[in-house]
């Protein structure tokens, strides 16, 4: 049997994530997008978040995330179906604090990231996503 390169390297299409997980990356996309361009709006935002209550969670949790990531937080253009590692890696992260697993989480981050860092990310992940409506375990 071949190895797949692109098989190995592909990342999740966005058309076909659950609809938490799209809202997520597309808010991300938004941001970064918006703020380049100087047309950043907290509606527009509240827009993909489907409430205006996670607009400032969601902005303490990109914060956190920003300070603690090890590089620049690498998004995909809007118009590519396809999410980028980091994108994906952040909407993981968010999925099992909702889930109440901290376990996951730590596993998904513990290499690149220390304990404080991961701490601080995990309280934002876990506010956003209850003020996204998501149900915390």
């Amino acid at each position: 049997m071949a190895l797949d390169l692109a098989m190995l390297t592909s990342t999740p299409d966005i058309r076909g994530v659950a609809p938490i997980h799209a809202r997520l990356v597309c808010a991300l996309r938004y941001t970064h997008m918006a703020r380049h361009r100087r047309c950043y709006s907290p509606r527009n935002l509240a827009a993909h978040l489907g409430t205006y209550d996670a607009v400032r969670p969601f902005h303490i949790f990109l914060d956190e995330a920003g300070q603690a990531w090890p590089d620049p937080i690498a998004l995909n253009p809007a118009c590519q179906q396809r999410m980028s590692y980091d994108e994906m890696l952040l909407v993981d992260c968010a999925t099992a604090a909702a889930k109440d697993d901290r376990a996951t989480f730590d596993a998904f981050l513990h290499e690149m990231i220390g304990a404080g860092g991961r701490r601080a990310i995990w309280h934002a992940a876990r506010r956003m996503m209850k003020a996204m409506g998501v149900t915390l375990v």
